[in-house]
This record gives structure tokens, sequence and C-alpha cells, in this order.
């Protein structure tokens, strides 16, 4: 019998593997000792491109993000957790004499560290956006009545809180002692921040250095921040209800599993211990486990296509 079990384990580690899009050189590329990113994908994800293949797409994003908040360090630490899960999620499984959960509590328990960095990026994404609305509105306005970009940022630079505050005070240091070309430092500060709104706020002031006429157009670029944040909360209202309903049902299918063991010892031994139990168990898992990764994606903070 352990053969056979051994054949299905292969069959539904393969459909998992196919279903979410997972290489086996996946594998090996997260336990590399921090190999970088290419300049491509750390380009594509300035630009707010989202990079190719599951595990890429992952590991720029989260890169990315550690790189903003300075603690690039910390990515190697990442992928040694993801790792080390995997094989915790393995081990529980083995314990547990059910091969047939070993990719799903190792997949689960490697997406653990992936999860916590995800979630910390839509609260930073969403404090971002609200920051930077705030900035260029402000510094906007006061484009609009002095025509001076340096002079209006100078002025609003009290008004403005991290991470955005530090950038624009670097802008203002690259124009005044670095480099006195303002299409130069803008270029620069346009790079800083991850965003596409921002970037076409930057182009239209660059745009300004040759042609004033165009500072009436920053305004409509302001308003695409207003709009996104519209579109943020009625988005977030329709699928806060679903969210906690799919939630809901996720703690009532892994709960009711110990429950059993009160209602129906004899279910319980057969859910545990025979085949057929096993192999229930690891569907259940495995769909937990989809339900939990398409609620991550569909959480995360609307971005404007432009």
């Amino acid at each position: 019998m352990l053969w056979i079990q051994i054949v299905i384990f292969l069959l539904v580690a393969g459909g998992t593997m196919t279903l979410l899009n997972v290489n086996f050189k996946d594998f090996f590329q997260l336990a590399a000792r921090g190999k970088p990113s290419t300049l491509k994908d750390d380009l594509d994800a300035i630009l707010g491109k989202p990079a190719k293949g599951f595990f890429n797409r992952e590991t720029v994003e989260i890169e990315q993000l550690l790189k903003t908040t300075g603690r690039e360090g910390r990515f190697t630490m990442v992928k040694r957790l993801s790792l080390i899960g995997f094989s915790l999620g393995v081990l529980v499984s083995v314990l547990f004499n059910n091969l047939f959960l070993i990719p799903v509590l190792g997949a689960g328990f490697a997406f653990a560290p992936v999860w916590y960095l995800r979630s910390t990026a839509m609260i930073y994404k969403k404090h971002l956006n609200e920051e930077l609305e705030t900035a260029i509105s402000v510094v906007t306005t006061s484009y609009l009545r002095t025509g001076d970009i340096l002079k209006s940022v100078k002025e609003n630079i009290p008004y403005l809180n991290p991470p955005i505050k530090g950038h624009f005070e670097a802008f203002i240091m690259e124009a005044e002692i670095i480099n006195a070309n303002l299409i130069s430092a803008l270029n620069s500060l346009k790079m800083k921040i991850p965003n596409v709104i921002f970037h076409e706020w930057c182009n239209t002031l660059i745009q300004c250095q040759s042609d004033r006429s165009m500072k009436n157009t920053l305004t409509f670029t302001v308003q695409k921040f207003s709009d996104m944040r519209i579109i943020q909360s009625e988005l977030e209202a329709i699928i806060n209800e679903p969210k906690k309903e799919a939630f809901a049902m996720m703690f009532l299918v892994v709960c009711n599993i110990p429950l059993l063991y009160f209602l129906n010892k004899s279910w319980f031994e057969t859910l545990l211990f025979s085949t057929p139990g096993k192999l229930t168990l690891a569907i259940c898992g495995g769909i937990v486990l989809f339900a939990f990764t398409r609620i991550m994606q569909l959480s995360k903070p609307i971005e404007y296509k432009g």
C-alpha cells in the first residue's frame, strides 16, 4: 500500500505545482544565497510592471519593498525562513503519517513569511499613496502660484511626512548642492518612488521647465490620486464582507477536525488514519491554501495603469 500512497502523493504534488504555476527550479532559486534581481527586474518593479513567473514576481516585489524600507539585508533571511518553513511542513506531514499533506503544509509554511511581507506591503503602499496625494497636491498648488518648483517644495517640506519627506529633501539637496540641473533632479526624484501617477506628475514637471503652459495639466494628475482613493474605498467595501465570510469558512473547516473527535471518534480516526481520510484532509488543506492565497492577491491596493 505504501507505493500506492507514494504514487498518489506524487500525482497530487505535481497537480498542485501545475495549478500554482510552480517549477522545481523555483525552489532552487528560492534557496539560492542572496541572488540579486537583474537591472530589468528592478526597472520593471519601479515602473509598476509585474514580473513574469509566480516566484519571480514575489521575489522582485519583496526585494523592492525591503529596499524601500531600508531592510534589504533581510532578503536572504526571508528566503531561508521560507525554506525552513517548507521543511517544517514536510516534517509535520510525516509525523501525521500523511504523505498527501506534504505539498499542502510545505507550501503553507513556506509562504508564511511571504504572506507577512505582502500584508506589510499592502499597508505600506496605502500609506505611500496617501502621503503622495498630499505631497503633490500641496506642491502643485504652490507651483501654480510661484512657478518655481524648488521654492514650492521648500515651502511645503514641513507639511510632508515620511517616507515622502526624505525623498523631497534629497531633491532639494541635489538641486541646490550636487546638480543645478532641475530636470536631472526631477528624474532622480521620480525613480525613487515606485508609483505610476507620481511618475506622470514628475514628467509633467520636467515638461514645464521648457513649456510653462504645461503646469495647468498638473491638477489633472493630482485628481487621479483622488479618483484612485475613491475606487480603493469602494473596492474595499465590496470585498470586506466576502473576505470575512471566506475566513469564517476556513476557520470552520480547520476547527471541525478536532471537534470531530468529540462528536464521533470513529469518524475522527477514519479521517486521520485511513487512506481516503488522509486524501480528504489534503484536498481540504489545498482548498484552504488556495483560497487564502487568492484573498491575499485580491486584497492588495489597486494600481493605476497609464
